[in-house]
């Protein structure tokens, strides 16, 4: 993702601010997908991190709630 120097402020990656979408939409493991596509592209990104952790969290998969809470410290 290239940004003009012009451009205020970070950009959040098309994945990431799916995911928030879909959690927004109560579709908690659509988002966990999103999240971890966010992560392949951006490895440790902390905003996809904490989406994905929550998306985790409401889908029920105690698994990758604790892989990606051990990435986030």
């Amino acid at each position: 993702m290239e940004k003009l120097p012009v451009t205020p402020g970070p950009i959040i990656p098309a994945r990431e601010q799916l995911g928030e979408m879909l959690l927004e939409l109560w579709q908690p493991r659509e988002a966990l997908h999103e999240f971890q596509s966010a992560l392949v592209a951006a490895p440790g990104r902390r905003g996809a991190l904490i989406g994905g952790l929550r998306a985790a969290e409401l889908a029920g998969d105690s698994e990758s709630a604790t892989r990606l809470r051990a990435e986030l410290k």
